[in-house]
Order: structure tokens, then sequence, then C-alpha cells
């Protein structure tokens, strides 16, 4: 996909540490940028999520067995 340009303003604290980041990794001012931004829309789309499923539960809550099953199924295998 073709990237835009766009213009936005930086503190220049911000922007400081912006350029710190970008030359330790080797990577460009827009390329942190980008990924700070990725990061956080995915961030956004989980919580409102989370928000969104939590309403639902409120409204139907589920079957008390149910949730326990699925709390066993939360272990993701840290043992």
């Amino acid at each position: 996909m073709p990237l835009k340009n766009v213009q936005i303003s930086f503190d220049e604290d911000l922007l400081e540490t912006v350029d710190e980041l970008a030359a330790s990794s080797q990577q460009s001012r827009s390329a942190i940028v980008r990924e700070a931004l990725k990061t956080w829309v995915r961030q956004r789309e989980v919580k409102n999520f989370e928000e969104e499923w939590i309403a639902r539960l409120k409204e139907k809550p589920q079957d008390p067995g149910e949730a326990e099953a699925w709390a066993e199924a939360e272990s993701w295998g840290d043992e």
C-alpha cells in the first residue's frame, strides 16, 4: 500500500525521544511513528471489544459453568 505524507506537530521533548528511538533502532522517524500509531489503534480496538463484551455480559450473564470452562482455558500453557 502506498504511503501518504501527512504533517503532524510534536513538542520538542517528544520529538527528541522519537529521534533517539529511531537512531537506536536504525529506523526512520516515520517508521517509529507508524509503529506507535498502529499499536495505539490496536489497543483501542481491543479496549472497545472488551467494553462491548462486558456490556453484553451485564445484560445477559453467561452460564456459570461456561464461565468456569473459559477460566480454565485461560491458562495459555504457562505452567
